[in-house]
Formats: C-alpha cells, sequence, structure tokens
C-alpha cells in the first residue's frame, strides 16, 4: 500500500486533480492510499473533486480529504515572506499526524507521474527521515552558507512518518522555525518549507535518483547537463515537476513536457481551462528562462563568479556528484 500525501487549495485542486489521475494511471500494478491536504473549505464541499474521487475509488485506490484548520498553531507561525507565498506548501509538514502509516510519498501539486512508484516507495530510509532528490543548483544564492550538493527539492519527499511522529518533529520544526529560522532570514529572499526541511533534515537524508524528481532545468537548460545520471533521468522520467514559472497553465509556456500534463488534464472533469495571463514578474522571469535556455553557457559562467566572489560554493552539480550522494547515502539504489 502507498499512502500519497498531496497538498491544494482550491485554485490548484485541478493541478491536484492532473497529477492523481496519473499517479493512478501509471501505477495500476500497486494499491494506492491518496491524501488531499488542504486549509481551504471549498476543497472540501467540490463538486467536480468529489465525482472525481468517484470515478478512481476502486479496491485498490481509496481517496479521501484532510481539511486542517487555518489557526493550526504551525500554520499561524509561517514565514509571511520569501519565494514561497502559499501557506498549502507547508502542509507537508503536517503529513505524518494527519496520516496512519508508516512510510508517506509527499508529492506537490505541479506535478506529472510517468512511471510506477512502487521501487520509490520501497526506498530503504535505514532509520532516517527522508528520501529525496538533490536539488541541481543546491541553494538560493542568497544564503550566507551552503549545504552544497545535499540541498535537496521539497517537491518529492518520502517521508519515514512513523520516526516524525516517534521524534515528535512536529513540535522540533515548529520551535526551529519560529526561535530561528523567522529571526535569521528576515528581509532575506528564502524558500521557506524547503529551506526549512533541509535546515532540519541535514545528515538525516536517503538520495534517490533524479528521474523521481525532474524539475524544469534538466528540460528548459538540458545542454548544461551532462553524464550518465542526467542521461538515466532523461530517457525514463517517473516524475515531471514544473517547479517554478514555466507552467504548463502559463500563457507563454514553453516547456517541453506540457504535452503530459494536457493529456492527464483532459481525464480529469477539469478539462476546460484558460491560461493564466502573464504578469510583469512572469514577463521578467520568461525573459530569463528564455536567456537561460538559448544562452546557458553565457549566463552561468557569471552566475558561477557571482558565488566565487561571495565566497560560496558552485551552485552547479554534476552527474558524478549526484551518483556519489546516492551511493554514499543508500546501500540499495533504486533506478
Amino acid at each position: 500500500m502507498i499512502d500519497v500525501a498531496i497538498a491544494s487549495d482550491w485554485n490548484y485542486l485541478p493541478h491536484a486533480g492532473t497529477l492523481i489521475r496519473s499517479l493512478c494511471d501509471n501505477n495500476r500494478n500497486n494499491d494506492l492510499r491518496i491524501h488531499l491536504l488542504t486549509m481551504d473549505s471549498r476543497v472540501v464541499d467540490d463538486e467536480l473533486l468529489g465525482r472525481f474521487f468517484g470515478s478512481i475509488v476502486s479496491d485498490r485506490v481509496s481517496a479521501k480529504v484532510h481539511f486542517v484548520d487555518a489557526n493550526n498553531p504551525f500554520i499561524t507561525r509561517i514565514p509571511k515572506d520569501g519565494a514561497i507565498t502559499n501557506k498549502s506548501a507547508y502542509l507537508r509538514f503536517l503529513a505524518s499526524d494527519l496520516i496512519e502509516a508508516d512510510k508517506v510519498l509527499y508529492l506537490d501539486s505541479d506535478i506529472v507521474v510517468l512511471d510506477d512508484l512502487g521501487s520509490l516507495f520501497e526506498t530503504e530510509l535505514s532509520g532516517r527521515m527522508l528520501a529525496a532528490v538533490t536539488d541541481i543548483f543546491v541553494c538560493p544564492s542568497s544564503w550566507n552558507y551552503s549545504l552544497s550538493l545535499r540541498y535537496f527539492n521539497s517537491g518529492v519527499l518520502l517521508i519515514n512518518a512513523k520516526k516524525w511522529r516517534e521524534e515528535n518533529w512536529f513540535d522540533r520544526t515548529l520551535r526551529f522555525m519560529c526561535d530561528k529560522f523567522v529571526p535569521m532570514r528576515m528581509g532575506l529572499r528564502h524558500y521557506g518549507d524547503q529551506d526549512i526541511l533541509n535546515m532540519t533534515m541535514a545528515g538525516k537524508v536517503v538520495y534517490v535518483h533524479p528521474r523521481y524528481n525532474m524539475v524544469n532545468p534538466f528540460f528548459l537548460r538540458r545542454s548544461f547537463f551532462r553524464g550518465k545520471i542526467f542521461d538515466e533521468a532523461s530517457l525514463k522520467p517517473a516524475i515531471i515537476h514544473f517547479a517554478g514559472g514555466a507552467k504548463p497553465w502559463n500563457q507563454w509556456d514553453f516547456h517541453p513536457m506540457s504535452e503530459c500534463y494536457y493529456f492527464y488534464r483532459k481525464r480529469t472533469p477539469w478539462t476546460e481551462f484558460a491560461v493564466q495571463k502573464p504578469t510583469i514578474r512572469a514577463v521578467r522571469r520568461y525573459a530569463a528562462f528564455l536567456l537561460k535556455y538559448y544562452c546557458p553557457y553565457l549566463i552561468y559562467p557569471f552566475s558561477e563568479l557571482a558565488q566565487i566572489l561571495k565566497g560560496l560554493p558552485s551552485r552547479c552539480i554534476n552527474s558524478e556528484q549526484i551518483e556519489w550522494l546516492m551511493q554514499e547515502t543508500s546501500q540499495n539504489q533504486i533506478r
């Protein structure tokens, strides 16, 4: 049985539905318990969601909505600044307490699943708290220090829920966020839940193959990533994660895997949708994407030079480093 947690508000519900559709279609050999975490009461009563859940529930698939009150002590203390503004992103911290399971696979709602996730779920955690994929650009450039190679993307997390509860990590994380993280990062750019997880889980993570969390740079800047691990991930991606500005529902999207999203979206009740018009911020990000996509060897040397001048390590990770990290943290690597 694979317990999958997905967080969403009402606006992101169609994307969460697309993820669930892709998950069910590509995991027909697995029993699934799908847990939708939300703070939005509209999700609980949504007619389309009820119809959708009715269409996927079977002998091997169950689905449940977990409503979290916005007055939850953890939610009320979420940092108000930073790059992550949607509080739903922080619901992953509550997954272990809401779901009665030894392991929970958390997936961001801007994801499409393209392969069986049974092997990922069976990853031996060996007493560690999480399994995750290293972030290929390691840390936000504004950090005064770096977790370097071990900085992971929090969009896909295999959580040791039993250990999380036994060691009371909810309260420990809450104290860390209030007493240390918020004062430390006040007024500085940060990635909220992802940074908090990286700082509290240092040394407690098993790193798995990047094919289980293929973020945008793998596709939008692919000429910059070469080597065995990147080749394997590109040939057989299991999870496509539309992290960042290039999302299939944006008007100026040019992500090469967007068709996968459209395919599964059409197989949900949310078949009709209008693409989002670009904001000024989106136009800036789009221009940056174009430069990075078409001129990676023009842009990245300057980025690397900026890192060196700040006394920070390189933000780019190569294939050999990822392979070493996977081997170092687990004896049973998955492919």
